[in-house]
């Protein structure tokens, strides 16, 4: 009986640990940089980035620059990245 229960509580553990790490692509982005925790990413990037990549996995946002981000996701089942303006305006990979 412990092994079975030891082996739930682990399972749990895991799988909650996964879905912490990828958000999908219809959730409101979140950016955590050291001294900025919790900086949303402008709306316009997020609408710009789903409608350019229908269904893709987020897997993180990065600010790099004055009014650029950057999004980190898995689309077809292959890593890429693409940047935005603040105004949603896509940059390039």
């Amino acid at each position: 009986m412990k092994k079975v229960i030891l082996a739930a509580a682990l399972l749990i553990t895991m799988s909650s640990s996964f879905a912490a790490n990828y958000t999908s692509a219809n959730a409101a982005a979140t950016l955590i940089q050291a001294g900025r925790p919790n900086t949303t990413i402008p709306q316009a990037c997020v609408d710009s980035y789903n409608a350019m990549y229908p269904g893709a996995t987020t897997l993180k946002w990065a600010r790099k620059g004055e009014g650029v981000y950057q999004v980190t996701f898995l689309y077809g089942g292959v890593k890429m990245t693409a940047r935005y303006s603040y105004d949603g305006t896509y940059l390039g990979k």
